[in-house]
């Protein structure tokens, strides 16, 4: 990679995490934000600064970064051609402009590079602020479309945190307290979590009866086809655990929305711009690629820099009305755009997908053989950097082992690695930058693994 960072000291831990300087930090989060900001802290340390593929907390502790921002600096923090050009058009600009009134320039030329890189039916551009509001002005855009009603979606998809998309994607009950009730027009559907099936089937034996469902159950009980506008999809389901679909099921999934005229909305917020070793993870199925009409991204489009989203959609799609309300002030910024260009150039010039299925390569060889060797460890699902480890109290049963997840997580974080784990989950996920140098994610696996041994010995858990 053309940016270099010192990494030669990473991790390095001073004083066990939390630090006392995190600690007279947390005390007043308890006092200045809500209460759900701050209780069950996932991370128990405040940061000072990033750079490369490091976190520094406020205790001089230097940690492994696999956490990217949740896959939004997917070149590392502080990845410069970037962040320079952001700066430089930032002062440019003069700031702050609302962009759907006075147009600048810069737009046109992020504009172009997405409908470039993208499938050729895909050929306009939405501009938007975050994943959550892209995933709705797609939705939106579906609706106006098609002039009907209801959006299938699947339990464990994740797609935002605002009423719409909230209650578009039921990972946990949590994330629509006080929203489901409110909010109607989705239909949830089984997505394919071959690890645990909830229809309690097999693949291949299943025959995906999980895609038969939605024409044997909700077409026959619920609705009928030609009241619902489209479907909304992970493509690789992401805040459930990394489940990727099986072979046939997208092909099957397209070709029951060609049938009936639905609308396929490919969520790629989180796995867009290299993620999975794809420029977006719908061209691991080129069969259905052409077949999108809309496409939601944000996250990894910043290149790291400023918070921008976008919809990417046909001319059908985005032409259906002229009266649609989208966006918002801080939609598209200049400096923004300008930053997510650069950071798009910098993906091609420097092999960044190569890199990233050089890394998976690594991962996979590494991570897979943890299911033999580890009892505890009941499954590895990876693509690309799209990576998550799942913990079970035994392999038959597969019962869910959230506290040994959440010590093994702690135990990394004490040997200065960050993943991702959240309370009362039973899966660690790793979302490194896309450009990390190869001897520093092989030293996340060391550490990881050092984690995992630890807290089978703890428990009497077997290790071959």
């Amino acid at each position: 990679m053309s940016v270099n960072y010192d990494y030669s000291d990473t991790p390095r831990i001073i004083t066990p995490p939390p630090g006392p300087k995190s600690r007279e930090y947390m005390e007043k989060e308890k006092k200045l934000f809500f209460a759900a900001w701050y209780t069950n802290k996932d991370v128990p340390l405040i940061m000072r600064r990033k750079y490369g593929w490091t976190i520094e907390d406020v205790d001089g502790n230097t940690y492994i970064d696999m956490v990217t921002g949740w896959a939004s600096t997917p070149l590392g923090a502080g990845y410069e051609p970037v962040i320079e050009r952001a700066i430089e058009v930032l002062r440019e600009s003069g700031g702050i402009e609302c962009t759907d009134y006075v147009t600048d320039i810069h737009l046109f030329e992020l504009a172009e590079k997405l409908v470039e890189i993208s499938p050729p039916q895909l050929t306009r551009v939405a501009p938007d602020t975050t994943g959550t509001e892209a995933v709705e002005a797609a939705l939106r855009l579906a609706r106006e479309t098609t002039g009907r009603y209801f959006i299938i979606t699947f339990h464990g998809s994740f797609h935002g945190g605002n009423y719409g998309a909230a209650g578009a994607g039921p990972t946990s009950p949590d994330v629509t307290r006080g929203i489901k009730e409110y909010i109607h027009g989705f239909i949830h559907v089984p997505y394919p979590t071959c690890y645990r099936c909830p229809l309690k089937q097999t693949y291949p034996q299943c025959n995906l009866a999980c895609v038969d469902w939605i024409e044997d159950v909700v077409l026959r009980y619920e609705t009928a086809p030609e009241t619902i506008a489209g479907v909304l999809y992970e493509p690789i389901q992401g805040e459930n655990g990394i489940f990727i679909p099986p072979d046939g099921w997208m092909e099957r999934l397209h070709a029951m929305g060609e049938k009936y005229g639905w609308m396929m909305i490919d969520d790629e917020v989180q796995t867009g711009f290299g993620r999975t070793g794809k420029m977006f993870a719908i061209e691991w199925w080129p069969e259905v690629a052409e077949k999108v009409d809309l496409m939601p991204l944000a996250k990894a489009i910043t290149g790291g820099a400023l918070p921008i989203a976008a919809v990417l959609g046909t001319d059908e799609a985005m032409t259906s009305s002229d009266e649609i309300y989208l966006g918002g002030t801080f939609a598209w910024q200049p400096a923004a755009c300008a930053a997510a260009a650069a950071g798009i150039d910098a993906l091609y010039q420097e092999d960044v997908l190569e890199h990233v299925q050089r890394l998976e390569k690594i991962s996979l060889e590494r991570m897979k053989a943890w299911i033999d060797k580890y009892e505890i460890v009941g499954d590895v699902r990876i693509k690309g950097l799209y990576n998550a480890i799942e913990f079970v109290e035994d392999k038959e049963t597969k019962k869910p082992a959230p506290k040994i997840t959440r010590e093994i997580h702690y135990a990394c974080i004490r040997r200065g690695l960050i993943l991702i784990n959240e309370e009362d989950i039973w899966w660690l996920r790793m979302l490194p930058a896309l450009n990390m140098p190869e001897d520093l994610f092989v030293r996340a696996l060391d550490i990881l693994e050092e984690a995992i041994l630890e807290v089978s010995r703890k428990y009497g858990k077997g290790v071959k």
